[in-house]
C-alpha cells in the first residue's frame, strides 16, 4: 500500500504552453508518455479552449473537477461535461478539442496503453465498499477518507490491490487498473 499527497506529484507545462498538468502516478515509475508507460493518472488546469494532445494507442477517461467543458471528437461526436465528477471515456487516437463553458476548468485524466493495460474510472462517496483490482488507486477529491487505517485529505491518494471500505465524509475518484503480462 502506498500513500501519496500533493507534495509527491509532478507538475509540468503543456508542450504548447497553454496549460499545465500535474502527474499523480505513472506506471512503471519513471516512464514517459513517449510510449513506454502502461498507465498514468493526472490532473490538468485548462485556462483556454483548444486542442487536446493526441495519444495514439491509448484509452482515455476524463472528468471535470471544476468548471465545464465540451469535448469535440470530430467525426466521433461530442461529449458535454457540464458538471463535476462525471467520467467520460474516449480514444486517444481521436483528434479532440476542448471548449470551455464559462471559464477555466480543472480535469482529472486516466490514460492506459491499449492492449497492455486497461482502466476504469468511477466516483464514490464514503462510506462505500471498494473494489478489488490488480491495482486500485483512490484519490480523495473532497472531504476526508479513512481506508485501511490511512487518513486521506483532498488530493491525497492510496495505491494498492483494493478491497475493504472507505469511511468518512469524502468523495473519491476510484481507478481500477489491470496490466497484461
Amino acid at each position: 500500500m502506498r500513500r501519496l499527497g500533493p507534495a509527491d506529484y509532478r507538475a509540468m507545462p503543456w508542450k504548447d504552453g497553454g496549460g499545465s498538468t500535474t502527474e499523480l502516478l505513472i506506471h512503471p515509475p519513471g516512464a514517459s508518455l513517449a510510449g513506454d508507460f502502461l498507465w498514468r493518472i493526472s490532473m490538468a488546469d485548462v485556462p483556454a479552449s483548444g486542442p487536446f494532445s493526441r495519444f495514439p494507442g491509448v484509452d482515455r477517461s476524463l472528468m471535470v473537477l471544476s468548471g465545464a467543458l465540451e469535448l469535440d471528437h470530430g467525426e466521433h461526436g461530442t461529449q458535454l461535461l457540464e458538471g463535476p465528477l462525471r467520467p467520460v471515456a474516449f480514444s486517444g487516437d481521436w483528434a479532440t478539442s476542448g471548449r470551455l463553458l464559462g471559464g477555466p476548468c480543472r480535469d482529472f485524466n486516466v490514460l492506459s496503453a491499449r492492449g497492455r493495460a486497461r482502466h476504469r474510472l468511477s466516483v464514490l462517496a464514503a462510506p462505500a465498499p471498494l473494489p478489488r483490482a490488480q491495482v486500485l488507486v483512490v484519490v480523495c477529491l473532497e472531504g476526508t477518507l479513512e481506508i485501511a487505517g490511512q487518513v486521506l485529505g483532498p488530493l491525497d491518494l492510496l495505491e494498492w490491490e483494493g478491497g475493504g471500505e472507505a469511511r468518512g465524509d469524502g468523495v473519491m475518484a476510484v481507478v481500477e487498473l489491470t496490466t497484461s503480462s
